[in-house]
């Protein structure tokens, strides 16, 4: 007999054991709960207990009764919560060892379970909405499930079965690793024996990178076959006595014992990374994974191991933070915020149920006339405290994946704002843009929300705009030119954000089909007195507009940055000099007065004092060169209002003779 996962499933099978039947169960279960039904099998299966004189040694006082009592109701309400899978087998098999190790013959325990059915069988005519057709189906499902649970806990009676039974109930069934009980047991023992030798144990916390990716583009099958190739690899970079136990889904544990140095611990940490990015074939595709690892250290980082392991997970995260494919060792302040971390992160789950998140919107506007022609649509979470900044909790959204609800809520939010704008007979054309986090980007069919999404807010295409980070597309630079294929096919605008901070090339990017960049911050701060950045903006925008993309130039806060790219030929400028985000009734109030405040002629000189009625106004006299306004591929010399000869090819400046002097830009343009 071998308990496999294909054993269970047909026994399951042979049962008629089926999903129709854990879904109807699980609707009784909430049922049974409401009436606390297994309060009352259990007083009633140890009152007729109690009248069997064989069993008193086994019921020896009034506190072991109440406590098995407890023990007993628990396991009659799991019988009907509709989740028979691998936790439930082995919970089964833990409890048939107890009762088989403590003398409970098989015939107590079938009578057990016949009890049980006979209450239950009493008390279905009694229960509200349960007719006789429904009855009879809700029955027969339990009886399915008590005959699995039967024989699960029977096979522990066999002498044969148990060794396996007892290595199935402490290693993992995929691999056949270690789980976390067996591990527990390791770590206890091997901090036992290092105390005697006066030498450490390090704990090794691996987390596959982006391992999610996997099982949700090439489906589970393909997931377990890397997980299984991933703890082979691991195991083939380890000493013999060292212990690898698999704990989650892409999460295992290294024990590694007798440990003198701890140069030992990071070369042995740097082996494994290694192992584990060799190449992985399964079935037809040959796949590569890294992973991140955190190592605590006993006993300096923890005295037992939920110390151990909770620190070594803590590393852990640390390491992924910082950059995947690599380890970082246990630090004390690395727990520091721990109970805070772990009070924002239930606020944040509850945030979307409570409606507390809403979104603020920046203006971006046209260089050449002025004009508003969209807004960045940015999350803000407000909450009766206060509101907190994105930084604070976009981070944590991202490390619990929160951030796909999140990040869907507001593509939704937005594209509901942008139909009603239209339909209000807002400024057109007028995108609104919408960030996408890596995790949307990589971890769900993104076009296929994004298609559903416009189609249930009646917003049009064309009117939304989505901005991904320059290094989300480069990480699987192959799948991510499928998924911009798919957008740009629905006619949505595609921007590369922070475009200048990643690892790729515009050369490379021309794979992709994207419509335009918006240079990082970073770069647009120090543009009007740094050589450097002065000369990588000049290179992106010019090779940018040679490949027909458009380029926004994003964090301007001065009227020198704005002056500068405008001169470089940027095509549209963001920031707090043009608009801080603005709530909704702000953004709608200035977009509802943009064509007085932004008239088509008005140049970028006067753009900030018609955004930020805050700056004082300023004496234009100083700007005496003639400018330029851009139209597509024509440029016009404002000074002649003509077609210039005099036209720099490359520059938004002429020597035109007559030297334009800009008394007042507003009035003039």
């Amino acid at each position: 007999m071998m308990l496999t996962p294909d054993e269970i499933a047909r026994r399951k099978e042979f049962l008629d054991l089926t999903e129709s039947d854990a879904e109807l169960l699980r609707g009784f279960h909430n049922d049974l709960e409401s009436i606390h039904a297994e309060k009352l099998f259990a007083e009633l299966f140890y009152s007729h207990l109690q009248s069997f004189p064989d069993l008193h040694s086994l019921l020896p006082d009034a506190a072991t009764i109440n406590r098995l009592k407890d023990i007993q109701a628990k396991y009659f309400l799991r019988l009907t919560a509709g989740d028979y899978g691998e936790e439930y087998v082995l919970d089964r098999i833990k409890v048939g060892y107890t009762h088989q190790k403590i003398g409970l013959d098989t015939k107590w325990y079938i009578g057990a379970y016949r009890k049980y059915l006979s209450i239950v069988l009493t008390r279905l005519s009694s229960i509200s909405g349960y007719n006789e057709e429904k009855s009879k189906a809700t029955f027969d499902a339990l009886l399915k499930v008590v005959f699995f649970d039967m024989g699960l806990a029977l096979d522990t009676y066999s002498h044969d079965a148990r060794k396996e039974l007892l290595h199935l109930a402490n290693h993992d069934a995929l691999t056949g690793l270690p789980n976390r009980i067996l591990l527990n047991d390791r770590i206890e023992q091997a901090i036992l024996h290092s105390h005697r030798a006066k030498n450490k144990i390090a704990v090794l916390f691996i987390d596959l990178d982006r391992f999610k990716n996997i099982n949700d583009s090439l489906g589970h099958h393909i997931g377990d076959q890397v997980i299984s190739a991933v703890s082979v690899n691991i195991l083939e970079s380890l000493r013999e006595g060292d212990t690898v136990a698999r704990v989650g889904g892409d999460e295992f544990v290294v024990v590694l014992s007798g440990i003198a140095r701890e140069e030992h611990i990071a070369s042995v940490a740097e082996q494994i990374l290694n192992c584990i990015e060799q190449p992985i074939y399964a079935y037809t595709h040959e796949l590569y994974v890294s992973a991140s690892i955190g190592i605590a250290i006993y006993p300096m980082d923890g005295e037992s191991s939920d110390e151990l392991l909770k620190n070594a997970d803590a590393a852990m995260y640390k390491s992924k933070r910082e950059g995947c494919r690599s380890f970082r060792f246990y630090q004390q302040d690395m727990n520091v915020f721990t109970p805070a971390r772990f009070k924002l992160e239930t606020r944040l789950r509850q945030a979307l149920e409570k409606n507390e998140f809403v979104l603020h919107y920046q203006p971006q506007i046209e260089m050449s006339t002025g004009r508003i022609v969209g807004v960045e649509a940015l999350i803000r979470w407000q909450t009766d405290e206060g509101m907190i900044p994105p930084a604070d909790f976009i981070p944590l959204a991202e490390e619990t994946g929160l951030i796909i609800a999140i990040g869907e809520w507001a593509l939704k939010k937005a594209c509901q704002q942008a139909a009603a704008w239209h339909r209000a007979g807002s400024i057109a054309p007028f995108r609104v843009a919408v960030n996408l986090s890596a995790l949307q980007f990589r971890g769900q069919d993104i076009a296929e929300t994004v298609s559903r999404i416009l189609n249930e807010t009646g917003c049009k295409s064309e009117w939304l705009e989505l901005e991904i980070t320059e290094s989300t597309v480069m990480e699987q630079p192959e799948r991510a030119a499928e998924t911009l294929k798919k957008l740009d096919r629905m006619n949505v605008t595609i921007a590369i954000d922070d475009f200048g901070t990643g690892y790729s090339s515009l050369a490379y990017l021309k794979r992709f089909p994207i419509h335009k960049l918006k240079i990082d911050r970073s770069f647009v701060i120090g543009i009007a007195s740094d050589h450097d950045d002065a000369s990588i903006v000049r290179a992106v925008i010019a090779l940018a507009h040679s490949m027909k993309l458009q380029v926004t130039g994003e964090g301007i806060d001065t009227r020198e940055q704005l002056d500068y790219l405008f001169k470089l030929g940027c095509d549209y400028a963001q920031g707090y000099l043009i608009s801080r985000p603005l709530a909704f009734k702000e953004i709608n109030t200035l977009l509802s007065d943009a064509p007085a405040r932004f008239s088509p002629n008005l140049q970028p000189f006067a753009i900030s004092l018609k955004c930020n009625p805050e700056i004082p106004d300023f004496d234009a006299n100083v700007y005496r060169d003639c400018r330029v306004l851009r139209n597509g591929d024509h440029a016009i010399c404002l000074a002649s209002e003509s077609n210039c000869g005099y036209l720099e090819p490359q520059g938004n400046l002429c020597e035109h003779p007559l030297g334009q002097h800009f008394h007042n830009a507003e009035s003039d343009y």
